[in-house]
């Protein structure tokens, strides 16, 4: 039985890359931050993170996880600039061994994965890490990295993608992103 964790991220990936054709805008709250959970053992949703002037922000809620968007406006809707973050348990894994096991889930799982570099990143006093990769999803080849952030057992993970060909141009506004996270 696959961990809820993969599960969960396997279900962010397909939504950031559904988001590629999407013409319709979110119909839930429109927000800078997810309310505080009741339960103190649950991650902080009231996370503080910055987008890009003119990107737009969507807070949802689909099966019980709880995602924010981060969409670029229409005049970068070629390259199709997105952001996703999701928060999970990092299920008592040590930052290393969980990056590790991600690349392995995407590279084993989703057929057309390419793993390209990974490294280290500062976020917010902590030791966070990335890793770039390129997926092929219904004929779309996507340029995406990660960034995963580790906060007292669970994993801030924040998907930027963008067309093929894209990275370069979009990859200091994505480090921007994740460099302003706060929890």
């Amino acid at each position: 039985m696959k961990s809820r964790f993969f599960y969960l991220f396997s279900l962010c990936l397909t939504i950031l890359c559904s988001c590629q054709n999407d013409e319709k805008t979110p119909t839930k709250t429109v927000t800078n931050s997810i309310s505080r959970p009741e339960n103190p053992k649950e991650p902080n949703f009231d996370y503080k993170i910055q987008h890009p002037k003119g990107w737009a922000t969507y807070d949802t809620i689909i099966q019980d996880v709880k995602y924010r968007y981060m969409l670029a406006p229409d005049s970068l809707d070629y390259e199709r600039p997105r952001v996703n973050i999701i928060i999970v348990s990092m299920e008592g894994r040590e930052i290393d061994d969980f990056t590790a096991r991600n690349m392995n889930y995407l590279k084993a799982n989703m057929q057309g994965t390419i793993l390209l570099e990974k490294d280290t990143i500062n976020i917010s006093s902590t030791s966070a890490r990335w890793f770039t990769y390129t997926k092929e999803q219904n004929g779309v080849v996507r340029d995406m990295i990660n960034y995963i952030i580790p906060v007292r057992g669970f994993a801030y993970m924040i998907t930027c993608g963008t067309n093929i060909g894209s990275m370069k141009k979009y990859r200091l506004i994505f480090d921007q992103i994740a460099r302003s996270f706060r929890a």
